[in-house]
């Protein structure tokens, strides 16, 4: 009899997995779902905004290309080697900055 009772128990709702599954589908009731001119709209600026960062992220990997490209292999060219020197403190800078402010 006990057993039967243990199952009903689980079956209502008490058994954890079960409760948090309820518990969900309850809560996606009260999601306000987009309509499809906003769902469009939204996805256009997802894209817009993955295009554009991908855009950013490609040139400064190109920089950083160019930059150290440039001092490994040819060490004559005072401007990437510069850029790099100026780059380098400008960091460090930042870092003893932020570090002296805790």
């Amino acid at each position: 009899m006990a057993k039967v009772a243990e199952t009903r128990r689980l079956l209502r709702g008490d058994w954890a997995p079960l409760r948090y599954l309820r518990e969900v589908q309850a809560e996606l009731r009260k999601v306000r779902w987009p309509e499809r001119q906003e769902l469009y709209r939204l996805t256009g600026v997802v894209l817009a905004v993955t295009i554009a960062m991908s855009i950013l992220l490609g040139l400064v990997d190109y920089f950083f290309f160019w930059l150290f490209g440039g001092i490994f292999t040819t060490p004559q060219d005072p401007l990437r080697l510069g850029v790099a020197v100026v780059g380098s403190l400008v960091g460090l800078g930042a870092l003893a900055y932020a570090l002296s402010r805790e």
